[in-house]
């Protein structure tokens, strides 16, 4: 006989070796009203150094979207000095052409066809299959 239950449940975990990433990639920006910590996402000043081709195809899988032969990086919650150490970190470690766009909702990081050639190479080992269709695969 089987038991049949009503309700789904899933808990997160917080694991203390991931508390460098978040001092790195979230600085307090104030209190929310409940007087907790409000945070903000920030870039890193050395991103360069923490940039690797599997941070690169996590990234694109999350934030990017093939724009006609290239790749656009959704940046939207960062300043523009930010985004432009992003952009120079992309071109000095991996030697990618990209250039900074303006949407309404914010900048993007825009990878040329040449470059979205050179990414494919870069990335696809730790891509999903089924994100293949970011890559123009």
């Amino acid at each position: 006989m089987c038991k049949v239950y009503s309700s789904i449940s899933f808990a997160t975990l917080q694991l203390p070796c991931f508390k460098v990433l978040h001092q790195l990639f979230y600085k307090q920006n104030g209190l929310t009203p409940a007087g907790l910590p409000r945070f903000v996402k920030v870039i890193p000043l050395n991103i360069y150094e923490l940039l690797t081709p599997s941070s690169l195809a996590y990234w694109i899988m999350g934030d990017g979207s093939k724009q006609n032969n290239g790749i656009h990086l959704s940046v939207y919650a960062y300043t523009l000095a930010e985004c432009d150490l992003l952009v120079e970190a992309l071109n000095r470690k991996f030697n990618i052409n990209c250039t900074l766009h303006k949407h309404n909702k914010g900048p993007r990081i825009y990878l040329d066809k040449a470059s979205t050639l050179l990414v494919r190479d870069l990335v696809k080992p730790y891509f999903v299959p089924s994100m293949y269709y970011k890559l123009g695969l």
